[in-house]
């Protein structure tokens, strides 16, 4: 061991309390590797000395150093050369926390004290059909009802809105804090651990805690908190913010001075600056149920009740003049005094003693949509939900209705003025298809129902736009999330999503063995490079007992580092160009160099000015 070492390496064996110091240690072998949220373990190689500490290292003993505890996960023996050794790799002890594990619940809690025929948790189904107050609809439906009477008909409309998102990908989800994470995994555990959070984090919805490992817990977190960063002491499960874990402990990494090395990586790779959102939706379901007392809507008494009965009626209407908003059907009055397209499809219907009302889209959803006419069908023209305009069906190819202002009603080939689309009234399709009695009870009923989809808003790219004039756009990809009923919420995590600056990572040499800090905001200072910023230790491989091995630091990038870089880049540019406007405007013709004209070199000058007008806006 290196004279001047304080720190003791000691190890307590698998089941055994004493524990014991190591001194046969290479000290050029032992080092120590962390990298944030990924790795913490020790390495080194022993050699054999008879020693009690020497016979205790064995997969699952314990190895203290520095004041935390590290689990042998290997033990290589090795003889070379009349040596006896071991090569030892041990990871930090909070990775034990993996042997916690959380079972969901299998069995009805009624039957937790039985062995045999043992009911199935939640596998228990009550039938409440003949409870008049019961209710199996979805959980995430809301019903509103309207009721309307005309008459003797009784319209009720019932519109029920489901969030569909919810129903399928957000099952069991509810929302947490990283606390209530910690608490599930930890409370009551039976290896030593505990927790703490450094930091105030936002809660977040995921799906119901239930069955995993304490490793599953820390992917959750880190998976659903990507600022958190997890630190332990030991057994003691630390979570920071990372304002609240980067610290500037007044260290300084001077190139040349302190370090003999400074490696930068600037990679554009994984460079994204915009991404299109796609939230949550929602469906909305039209029931439309109308019961009429027929005595008011009796079959007219000179009608046959089957198709061609339905023809004749329709054809004793030819010849009505058109009257916008005119009588006939739900309107009452007299129709032969006039009639519009709407109210000539109601009093024809009437005559069979079926009631629909006497305007367009107030019809349709007395009627659902067919692929092919029949007699007694209706065409309508529009879309559904703005249909401006109706005709009737005698047969497949022939229509009849009430055309425009200055016409009559006229019976035409339905290719000759084809709707949009075609639909049908059961009723009606019961009297034509089989001669049936739809007028002829007292009371008659009908059920129509629509279903449409929406979006809470509209899917929407977002974009970095500062991003996207430096480097043009990046697109990643789509996000589709029905955790999000909220735009701006959503824009909030589709920042966190995409990477609009490339990754800047900074690998340090140093000249001596320097013990690093996690999370230490080091200031660095490369003069030749006129680069000066701060980056926190993200990374490191510290070997504290060796004098060949320095340490070696892996440092963050974040927007302003990258700033930081690309100004001092354009500033060791700017001093090129200046050295070339002082030169003669024209090439060496005495060299090989490749020279450019003072032309060329205050184009350059312009660019590097913009850039840095650019890093200083987004710098503000």
């Amino acid at each position: 061991m290196r004279p001047g070492i304080t720190q003791k390496i000691t190890v307590r064996g698998q089941g055994r309390t004493e524990i014991e110091p190591l001194n046969c240690v290479d000290p050029d072998s032992f080092y120590i590797t962390w990298e944030v949220n990924s790795t913490w373990s020790l390495q080194f190689t022993a050699y054999q000395d008879g020693s009690l500490a020497y016979s205790m290292l064995d997969s699952q003993a314990s190895v203290f150093f520095d004041g935390q505890e590290y689990i042998i996960k290997q033990a290589e023996p090795d003889a070379n050369s009349g040596q006896n050794s071991l090569d030892v790799v041990a990871t930090h002890v909070y990775f034990e926390v993996g042997r916690i594990r959380k079972y969901k619940t299998y069995v009805d809690p009624q039957d937790n004290d039985k062995q045999t025929d043992v009911r199935v948790n939640g596998g228990t189904q009550v039938d409440n059909s003949n409870d008049d107050s019961s209710d199996d609809s979805d959980s995430n439906a809301q019903k509103t009802s309207s009721q309307s009477k005309n008459g003797d008909t009784t319209t009720t409309t019932t519109v029920t809105k489901t969030d569909e998102t919810k129903d399928d990908s957000d099952e069991n989800q509810i929302s947490y804090k990283i606390d209530d994470v910690l608490k599930y995994w930890l409370d009551g555990n039976n290896l030593g651990f505990s927790y703490q959070v450094i930091g105030d984090f936002p809660s977040s919805r995921i799906e119901q805690l239930s069955d995993g490992s304490g490793s599953d817990m820390l992917s959750k977190i880190t998976d659903h908190w990507p600022n958190a960063i997890i630190y332990p002491d030991n057994k003691n499960i630390r979570v920071y913010t990372q304002d609240q874990f980067n610290k500037d402990y007044g260290n300084r990494l001077d190139y040349l001075y302190n370090t003999t090395e400074f490696k930068w990586t600037f990679d554009s790779t994984s460079l994204t600056n915009e991404v299109m959102c796609i939230g949550g939706k929602y469906s909305i379901e039209t029931e439309v149920d109308t019961d009429t007392d027929s005595d008011s809507d009796q079959p007219a008494a000179n009608v046959t009740k089957s198709a061609q009965g339905v023809i004749d009626d329709a054809r004793s209407y030819l010849g009505v003049p058109y009257v916008y908003g005119g009588a006939g059907g739900a309107r009452g009055g007299n129709p032969r005094s006039g009639m519009d397209c709407s109210s000539y499809i109601s009093q024809v219907y009437q005559d069979f003693g079926i009631h629909v009302p006497a305007q367009t889209v107030a019809m349709e959803p007395y009627f659902h949509e067919v692929s092919s006419p029949q007699t007694g069908d209706v065409g309508f023209y529009g879309a559904h939900g703005s249909s401006y305009h109706i005709c009737l069906f005698l047969d497949a190819n022939t229509i009849i209705f009430e055309p425009q202002p200055g016409e009559v009603c006229k019976e035409e080939p339905a290719s000759w003025f084809y709707p949009s689309w075609v639909a049908r009234n059961d009723q009606m399709a019961t009297i034509v298809g089989s001669g049936g009695s739809a007028g002829d009870s007292s009371n008659q009923s009908s059920s129509t129902s629509s279903s449409i989809e929406y979006y809470y808003f509209a899917p929407f790219m977002y974009r970095d736009e500062e991003s996207i004039k430096k480097y043009g756009e990046f697109p990643a990809e789509p996000i589709e999330d029905g955790r999000f009923s909220d735009k701006n919420a959503m824009i909030e995590y589709a920042k966190t999503k995409i990477q609009p600056n490339p990754a800047l990572s900074v690998d340090v040499t140093t000249y001596t063995n320097f013990k690093p800090i996690a999370g230490d905001m080091i200031h660095i200072i490369v003069r030749d490079q006129q680069i000066s910023t701060n980056e926190a230790v993200v990374g490191f491989n510290w070997y504290p007992f060796s004098e060949s091995n320095p340490t070696s630091v892996t440092l963050n990038s974040n927007t302003q580092n990258i700033l930081d870089y690309q100004n001092a880049r354009n500033k060791s540019l700017m001093k090129a160009i200046d050295s070339i406007k002082q030169a003669p405007s024209y090439p060496d013709q005495s060299t090989n160099i490749l020279t450019i004209t003072r032309e060329e070199a205050d184009r350059i000058e312009q660019y590097v000015e913009q850039q840095n007008k650019q890093n200083q806006q987004t710098n503000s």
